[in-house]
């Protein structure tokens, strides 16, 4: 099943330009309040292990409060992915019906993902399925803490390289009422600046970003065509032009490329 990524007509551009998508740091989302969403999630499991973790090591518990104090050192960056290539909400979030749908192979962004230390992970919208995502983060670091019971290992060092995954976990956690975006996330988290730091400009300010580059790995046949880099199609929004169908195909020609390039199947039109 091919993972698309929707975007404006720069957006293209500069994707098939640079062969690489941006992930934006998790601080810079559109909607800050998404980010919160899930982190309050994992908030709640530490809090509902926390009896445990102090039982296990205060000085644990004590290293976990001063994280939730002063996390600015642990840094996220996400991309977002759906497995629906022509979804009438996404069209109307991306010029109001004037991006772009890029298909990828699954398979080769997995393979290019793993080799640039990025997760490609569904998002989980029922509100069971994030207590048990939260609850199965937390357990991870009550099993290190266990583990080092019967070693030196610091519980200070191991909180510090637990809680990205903490932070991974509240990435995918988004509000029941977005589960028609079937959406799932490219995330690298880290306790320091990721290599190839970059910022862009926006309306806003200056924001961070790493590229997600999908020629990192090579798989042969995963791509009818050698120059296509996991891209199997592109979807044209419903409100552009049909002479955008002859752009497109001018923009691959320049990058020696050949795919399928389809227009969007929904009847709409921006006001």
């Amino acid at each position: 099943m091919p993972l698309y990524h929707y975007t404006s007509a720069a957006g293209l551009h500069g994707i098939m330009a640079s062969r690489s998508l941006w992930t934006s740091h998790y601080r810079f989302l559109n909607d800050t309040s998404e980010f919160q969403h899930g982190w309050k999630i994992v908030l709640e499991a530490i809090d509902r292990r926390g009896a445990e973790i102090r039982e296990l090591s205060s000085l644990a518990w004590e290293t976990i409060a001063l994280f939730r104090q002063h996390s600015d050192e642990v840094h996220g960056f996400i991309g977002s992915l759906t497995s629906k290539g022509d979804l009438l909400s996404q069209w109307r979030g991306y010029n109001r019906g004037q991006g772009f749908s890029i298909g990828f192979n699954a398979s080769w962004l997995l393979q290019n993902a793993a080799a640039q230390g990025f997760d490609i992970t569904p998002v989980l919208y029922e509100p069971e399925s994030q207590r048990a995502a939260a609850d199965k983060a937390v357990t991870l670091l009550i099993e290190r803490l266990l583990e080092g019971t019967d070693g030196p290992e610091d519980p200070r060092a191991q909180v510090r390289t637990w809680w990205p995954h903490a932070l991974k976990a509240a990435l995918v956690l988004k509000n029941e009422h977005f589960q028609e975006e079937h959406e799932s996330r490219l995330v690298w988290v880290g306790v320091s600046w990721p290599p190839g730091l970059k910022t862009r400009f926006s309306p806003a300010g200056l924001v961070p970003y790493r590229a997600f580059q999908f020629d990192k790995v090579v798989i042969n046949n995963a791509a009818t065509h050698p120059n296509n880099w996991g891209i199997e199609e592109i979807i044209i929004g419903p409100a552009l032009g049909h002479q955008q169908t002859c752009a497109v195909d001018a923009l691959l020609s320049s990058h020696g490329m050949r795919l399928t390039i389809k227009r969007s199947a929904i009847p709409y039109v921006a006001d």
